[in-house]
């Protein structure tokens, strides 16, 4: 299960909005005119306002448009100096690629690209064009970008902080996926264990991993937030403690008998039932960009949506479903469900688009699957704790890996539990017998 299953530029880049005002006249030659440059401000600072309060994709269309009357009010021609356009371009960019329209989006930012001045924004247009091109598989265009984006960012004052670490984590997604294959290599070639001991954490039965390799660990009464290398961050007892829940963006939650909980902050959201009353025995949920949950419970066969506050918005109905118990999100908003079937009915994975039409269901002769997480580039893994295999799919279900008992490495699979993958393509395993958070890589 994923805590994250993308960093998402676009968000920081709202955060650092509200510095906008702050940062204006170093972003621009000293001779340009400094009226326009209030008025594109105002304009930039309106924009970032709205896309930060976006709770629907038409309120990202809204905000979009107002990053877009910036080039349109200033166009190059009239004030070829003015910078500020390159941003707003690059968030209008992002915010089309959030909300559907990646054609227009690839437009904007070869716009930024090929007849804006280089700016500090270069590298950002050069990322998420990169990233756009890889998701829809031209992964040799999308390297070249990505390559240009970590270079300009490296160069740039300060280091190029997210940019840079961006680019190389779609890079290493690139190597192990793709281009390690074309070479006859395997993808995954070593293994290495955490000891969530550390934090207080004695038989680890869930894990999620966002985009960077943050990890959330969870036993029955316990949780913890490990870094990228294992380390603990922050850790407490919450009673009940089921698995890690997963989010698009913000701080990770964890899922217990009365909702999902914050690790960080004292906060439970609960969720309505359809038919009255609070929703429990929740096995699975995931937070989009905009705070709304789908969440899979052992109370129901069936998909369900909530608001922020846990008020249901929509169920999906697959009469396939018979006991779905776990869940991911892909970045493209698909939605991925494991069902572990019955005795007359064999395990499945089913896949649902976005917006909530089904789409695809697959079986293979797995055992006792009990985990599912899926990674940029749609691949699906399953978690089979009956033949102890981590089993990798592509988007249409061809088998790409099986690994396990043994891994890569000599560290040998007893009782995994769980299973995440962050943005570079590393696998994660939680196996309570061991005591241990097994790392793939």
């Amino acid at each position: 299960m994923t805590s994250g299953s993308k960093k998402s530029s676009t968000r920081r880049s709202f955060r650092a909005g509200a510095a906008v005002g702050l940062t204006l006249f170093a972003a621009v030659l000293p001779a340009q005119d400094e009226a326009t440059q209030r008025e594109a401000t105002a304009l930039v600072e309106a924009a970032f306002a709205a896309a930060r309060d976006a709770t629907s994709v038409d309120d990202l269309a809204r905000a979009r448009e107002r990053f877009l009357e910036v080039p349109r009010r200033f166009p190059r021609s009239e004030h070829p100096r003015l910078q500020l356009r390159g941003l707003a371009l690059v968030e209008a960019a992002a915010l089309g690629r959030r909300s559907g329209v990646e054609r227009q989006a690839a437009g904007e930012l070869l716009r930024v690209l090929e007849r804006e001045a280089e700016s500090e924004w270069t590298p950002r247009a050069h990322f998420e064009l990169g990233d756009l091109l890889l998701m829809r598989g031209d992964w040799q265009n999308a390297a070249r970008h990505l390559r240009l984006a970590r270079e300009g960012a490296l160069g740039a004052t300060g280091g190029g902080g997210d940019v840079a670490d961006d680019a190389l984590e779609r890079m290493t997604l690139i190597h192990r996926l793709i281009l390690r294959p074309l070479t006859v290599k395997e993808r995954w070639l070593d293994s290495r264990s955490y000891l969530p001991t550390r934090a207080g954490i004695e038989r680890p039965r869930g894990v999620a991993a966002d985009a960077g390799g943050r990890l959330v660990v969870t036993e029955t009464n316990r949780a913890a937030i490990l870094d990228a290398d294992g380390a603990p961050l922050s850790a407490r007892d919450l009673r009940g403690a089921v698995r890690p829940s997963h989010a698009a963006s913000g701080a990770p939650g964890v899922i217990t008998p009365d909702g999902v909980t914050a690790i960080e902050d004292p906060r439970t959201v609960s969720f309505d039932r359809i038919d009255g009353g609070d929703l429990d025995r929740i096995v699975a949920a995931h937070r989009d960009d905009f705070g709304n949950w789908t969440v899979l419970s052992r109370r129901s066969a069936e998909v369900l949506r909530y608001d922020p506050q846990g008020r249901p918005l929509e169920t999906l109905r697959v009469a396939a479903l018979t006991q779905p118990i776990d869940l991911a999100v892909g970045r493209d908003g698909s939605i991925h469900v494991l069902d572990a079937g019955t005795r007359s009915t064999p395990p499945s994975v089913l896949r649902f688009a976005a917006d909530g039409r089904f789409e695809e269901a697959f079986r293979a002769d797995w055992r006792r699957p009990v985990a599912l997480d899926v990674d940029a580039f749609g691949n699906r893994y399953v978690l089979d704790a009956g033949t102890l295999q981590i089993l990798v799919y592509d988007p249409v279900a061809t088998p790409l890996a099986a690994l396990g008992p043994v891994l890569p490495g000599g560290q040998e699979l007893r009782t995994p539990e769980d299973v995440a993958v962050d943005g570079q393509a590393r696998i994660f395993v939680a196996d309570s017998r061991l005591g241990q958070v097994l790392v793939l890589e």
